[in-house]
């Protein structure tokens, strides 16, 4: 009977033992892929910031010295745009600054948990929140745009620049989708191959905790 007991309590702590060890290297491996996770989460988000003050300053000039109702309409809508990139990216880069460490492991998983699960959110509603505002913005300030000496407007710089036929505005529409298209593809991909697997080893590790109690 005795022997038995001591041969139980044996593998049951080699089991432990082994999901000790198992659990330690799947950490070691999620550290490392979470902070190249969170290093990128943090650039894009400084980027996108910082790319939204100049499309507010762009915009702002294009209110003020295009003459034409529409487009200085598309304009405001396009700052107002712009503000709610910043915010959103903003709320972004203060989640994926709040960590603490000194927290147990299984609380910080469950923090890192509920970031990434913001992020995967972010990356997959981009074609709604990102996307699809810009597209109808820069789609009703091309179509908006008139002729220049109806309103006695000269401004070579602009004017070189601006669309103002109907050939530049229809390619300048089309190219607008392909970009737009390309960057809903490339959020999902990011969703699908950089966020997807962290939440599955984050999933992994909490079960390797629960099994080893």
């Amino acid at each position: 009977m005795l022997e038995q007991e001591l041969k139980n309590i044996w593998n049951n702590s080699s089991k432990t033992a082994q999901i000790s060890i198992e659990t330690d290297r799947l950490v070691m491996e999620f550290d490392t892929k979470m902070t190249n996770v969170q290093r990128k989460i943090r650039k894009r988000d400084i980027r996108e910031i910082s790319a939204s003050v100049f499309g507010i300053l762009i915009f702002s000039f294009f209110a003020y010295e295009i003459p034409f109702p529409i487009t200085k309409f598309s304009c405001f809508l396009s700052i107002l745009w712009f503000a709610y990139v910043i915010y959103k990216f903003r709320q972004s880069n203060k989640q994926n600054s709040s960590e603490n460490l000194s927290l147990p492991l299984k609380e910080q998983l469950t923090h890192k948990k509920q970031l990434l699960q913001y992020q995967l959110k972010l990356l997959n509603s981009a074609g709604y929140w990102y996307v699809g505002p810009s597209f109808i913005t820069n789609f009703i300030f091309i179509i908006g745009l008139g002729n220049p000496t109806d309103y006695n407007w000269t401004n070579q710089i602009a004017e070189n620049l601006l669309p103002l036929t109907v050939n530049a505005k229809v390619g300048t529409i089309i190219g607008l989708g392909f970009i737009y298209l390309l960057v809903i593809w490339v959020n999902k991909i990011a969703a699908r191959k950089e966020v997807q697997p962290i939440l599955k080893n984050i999933e992994l590790i909490q079960q390797q905790l629960n099994n080893s109690n």
